[in-house]
């Protein structure tokens, strides 16, 4: 791989240890995937703070480089971490005392402490066809497909080295031929709700791996619903971009989407929707402790929404409702009242953290309801959670009565 001047200085150490560290990796990286070069960026956003990712051993090597000097030289955001730094959730002393030395580590290398997945929700917006090294993969495949930006399934080490500098290797989705449709999926199903969407990601993700889908037949969706959608994708399987006919920016029509490649040709029925929604849900006792929503992070029209379907209830005292959110929404919400809704309810709306890369399991819950198809895939896995998945009016009607309002999947 050919490297610019400065480039070269930055291997050889010219610009600090953690600057040449840093460009080993991308280099090795670049050898790998066949790049020819690298090219500038505009931001990254670093993924694995979670203690549970990081580890005690992660979170001493990020002391280390920030007290050696390294600083992220181009916007660098972070994502959720496995507390809420506003409030006592009564997680475990030690859980938080760690948590916070990778937080503060990385704000120390000059990472904003964003510690959300949507960070396109704080004013962090890549341009149309702009580079960026964003780790996250719901992060990463909204930029693609919605935004049009372009991005690799970067990890956690990669994204922070493309930060300390500004580089990323060009292969992969940074290249207009490797992000054309593989399969095009024609939409029947009426798609009520995010969780419908969300169940159509995940079932299509199950089946297509990290070939590139192409979604024809969806009407009008609202950001939330690509948002969901494409985490769905992005967790049950390997999808970095998927195109939407006549929604998202690379298909305005379906030729464009599949820029003259042979495509092939599945359906999405009730029945699949259905399916998608079935495998998600692995619970089978009604009763639940414990109703998380928010994976990504709510938006501020997420909170107004669940904010109204609480108005005048109460939680059950025999399960906790955590509403997940950054502080910059939150903080919103609060000022236009959604907060103080949710909380005299009885719930909680966190900020900072989410579920499957947190510590809710150490609290005793058992049964988990929630309306993120990405929380469903992995929390059996990452918490032992049993899992009902479904829309937020379900999640809500379940906090308010204790038990899931239907035992049909």
């Amino acid at each position: 791989m050919k490297l610019s001047d400065d480039e070269k200085r930055m291997r050889d150490g010219e610009q600090g240890e953690s600057v040449r560290m840093a460009m080993e990796i991308l280099a090795a990286l670049g050898e790998i995937y066949g790049a020819e070069r690298l090219i500038p960026i505009r931001s990254a956003h670093v993924a694995g703070l979670s203690l549970k990712s990081h580890g005690l051993a992660g979170a001493q090597w990020a002391e280390d480089m920030a007290s050696g000097g390294a600083r992220v030289r181009i916007p660098t955001t972070m994502n959720v971490i496995g507390v809420d730094r506003s409030r006592d959730l009564k997680l475990p002393g030690d859980w938080v005392r760690d948590q916070m030395r990778i937080e503060r580590a990385y704000e120390c290398m000059g990472c904003y402490g964003t510690s959300t997945c949507v960070p396109y929700y704080c004013g962090f917006v890549p341009r149309f066809r702009e580079s960026i090294a964003w780790a996250e993969s719901s992060a990463v495949v909204f930029t693609n497909s919605v935004l049009g930006a372009r991005d690799n399934r970067e990890g956690g080490p990669s994204a922070l080295a493309a930060g300390l500098t500004g580089r990323t290797p060009l292969y992969g989705l940074h290249l207009e031929e490797n992000r054309r449709g593989d399969v095009l999926f024609r939409v029947s199903a009426p798609l009520r709700s995010t969780a419908d969407y969300g169940a159509m990601g995940s079932y299509v993700g199950r089946m297509i791996g990290t070939r590139i889908p192409v979604f024809e037949g969806i009407s009008s969706p609202d950001t939330e619903d690509l948002v969901y959608l494409g985490a769905a994708l992005a967790s049950s399987g390997g999808v970095a971009i998927f195109h939407a006919v006549g929604v998202t920016p690379e298909a305005p029509t379906r030729e464009a989407a599949f820029g003259g490649r042979k495509y092939e040709v599945a359906e999405i029925s009730e029945k699949e929707i259905a399916e998608g929604r079935r495998k998600l849900t692995s619970a089978k006792d009604r009763k639940v402790d414990y109703v998380a929503i928010g994976c990504p992070h709510y938006s501020l029209n997420q909170l107004r929404k669940a904010a109204g379907l609480l108005e005048g209830r109460r939680v059950h005292p025999g399960t906790v409702l955590w509403v997940h959110t950054n502080a910059a929404i939150r903080n919103m919400a609060a000022q236009l009242g959604y907060v103080q809704m949710i909380e005299a309810a009885g719930g909680i709306v966190t900020q900072d953290l989410c579920t499957v890369l947190g510590n809710p399991e150490a609290l005793g819950f058992r049964t988990l309801a929630t309306d993120s198809p990405k929380m469903a895939f992995y929390a059996p896995g990452s918490n032992g959670f049993q899992v009902w998945y479904g829309s937020t009016e379900e999640c809500i009607e379940t906090a308010v009565k204790g038990a899931w309002p239907s035992a049909d999947v």
